[in-house]
């Protein structure tokens, strides 16, 4: 299964937060299940103590990549697209997995994550999407 490593606290936000939620990143043909590595977050003195006690160096939960969309800015150059990965069906693992993330999209056996996927918890309700039909353009 398919990981990304993400900076503490995106990593909790993108499992937290609004649904759908849009990810800047790189363009990448993958859909589906993604799970979330979370890195290892440089704390400051001005670091709350909640993002303190967050998880890092560990696998913390699986989210569906829906699409990869292209976003141009007006008056940029051609070649500098952005792109936002739409991240939905959050899910949290009960207990963090220990991992060392790697950087772009990385391979995690489905071993190592299977009873944490099993036990992973919902943290929003599932995202309802429209179906189009067989002759819909």
């Amino acid at each position: 299964m398919y990981a990304i490593s993400i900076d503490q606290p995106h990593a909790t936000t993108i499992l937290t937060g609004p649904r759908p939620f849009h990810y800047p990143s790189w363009r990448t043909d993958h859909r589906g299940l993604l799970l979330i590595h979370a890195r290892k977050m440089k704390t400051t003195r001005d670091s709350s103590a909640s993002v303190q006690g967050m998880s890092c160096n560990a696998l913390v939960g699986v989210v569906e990549l829906m699409d990869c969309i292209a976003f141009g800015h007006p008056d940029a150059d051609p070649d500098e697209i952005e792109y936002h990965w739409v991240l939905a069906n959050p899910r949290i693992f009960a207990r963090p997995l220990p991992y060392i993330g790697r950087l772009g999209l990385f391979q995690v056996s489905d071993e190592v994550v299977a009873a944490a996927l099993k036990d992973a918890e919902s943290s929003a309700p599932p995202l309802k999407l429209k179906r189009r039909g067989a002759g819909a353009k």
